[in-house]
C-alpha cells in the first residue's frame, strides 16, 4: 500500500543521477512530482517510467521552482528531494514506518542527516562536513517562500516543531570539477541578482575577506584538506562562488545606479 506522501523534484538535464534517487521512492509513495526547466536528455522518459508526473516550468530560481513543484503536491506531506540525492535504505525504511500510522499533529517536519556520498568509488573526493536538514515537512505548517532569484530554498516552519529523523540523505553532488564549476557559475549568478534586488551594499572590506574566509572555512571546517589535491580544487572552486556572487551583485548595483543617473 503506497504511503499518503508525495515526493517532489526540479531537475534540468538530470539523466545520469535521477534513476537511482527515483529507484529509492518508487513503489511506496503516493506521488512523484518532477518539475522540469528545460531538459534536453532523456530526463522526462526516466521520470515518466517511474510513475512520476513531469511538469515544465521555466527556471527563475531554485526557490521558485520547489514552492512551484510543492504546490502540485496532492499531500500534504511532502519529502523535497534533488536529482542527485539518494535516500539510504535506513531512511526509507523509517519513512515507511512512520507514515504507516497517523503522524503527531503537532509535528511540522522531519530533519535528517545530509551525507557526502560519491557514485564512483575512484573518484578522489571522499570527505566533507555533513548536516541536519529539512526535507520531509507538511505543507500546512512550513513552506518555501518563492522569491525570484532567491537560492534560500529551504521550508520555512510556521507552526509545529521539527523532529529527527534517523537514517542519510546520500548527497551524489559532485561528478567533476567541470560540473562543479558549471553549476557555481549559475548559482552565483542566482544569488547576485537576489542580493541586488534586495539592496544589500556589497563593501570592498567584505569582497577582499570574502574568498580567504571561505577557502578556510572549505578546507578546514569541512574537512576537504582530508581530501588533497582535489580537495584545495574544490575549496577555491566553492570560496570563488562566494566571492563571485558578492562582485556579482556589486556590479549589478553599480551598473543600475549608472543608468539612473543617465536617465534623470
Amino acid at each position: 500500500m503506497k504511503l499518503p506522501l508525495s515526493v517532489y523534484y526540479i531537475t534540468q538535464d538530470e539523466e545520469l543521477r535521477l534513476p537511482e534517487s527515483l529507484a529509492k521512492v518508487s513503489g511506496w509513495v503516493d506521488e512523484i512530482i518532477v518539475v522540469d526547466s528545460g531538459s534536453t536528455d532523456r530526463t522526462r522518459e526516466i521520470a515518466e517510467a517511474a510513475g512520476a508526473r513531469f511538469v515544465h516550468n521555466d527556471w527563475q530560481g531554485f526557490a521558485c521552482q520547489k514552492a512551484f513543484a510543492a504546490s502540485l503536491c496532492r499531500n500534504d506531506w511532502v519529502l523535497d528531494l534533488d536529482a542527485d540525492e539518494v535516500l539510504s535504505d535506513e531512511l526509507v525504511a523509517n519513512i515507511q514506518a512512520l507514515f504507516s500510522k497517523p503522524v503527531d499533529p503537532d509535528i511540522a517536519g522531519f530533519r535528517m542527516r545530509w551525507l557526502l556520498s560519491q557514485p564512483d568509488p575512484r573518484h578522489p573526493f571522499r570527505h566533507d562536513k555533513s548536516k541536519k536538514i529539512l526535507r520531509l515537512y507538511n505543507r500546512k505548517k512550513a513552506e518555501i517562500e518563492p522569491e525570484k532569484d532567491s537560492n534560500n530554498d529551504r521550508p520555512q516552519v510556521k507552526a509545529g516543531r521539527v523532529v529527527e529523523l534517523k537514517g542519510d540523505v546520500l548527497h551524489r553532488t559532485l561528478i567533476s570539477l567541470e560540473q562543479m564549476e558549471r553549476k557555481y557559475c549559475q548559482l552565483s549568478t542566482e544569488q547576485a541578482r537576489f542580493l541586488a534586488a534586495k539592496g544589500r551594499r556589497i563593501s570592498s572590506a567584505r569582497l577582499f575577506a570574502e574568498f580567504p574566509v571561505k577557502f578556510l572555512k572549505y578546507y578546514l571546517l569541512h574537512r576537504q584538506i582530508l581530501n588533497g589535491w582535489f580537495g584545495l580544487s574544490v575549496s577555491i572552486t566553492a570560496a570563488n562562488r562566494n566571492f563571485m556572487r558578492l562582485a556579482k551583485a556589486r556590479e549589478m548595483q553599480m551598473l543600475s545606479e549608472f543608468e539612473k543617473e543617465n536617465t534623470r
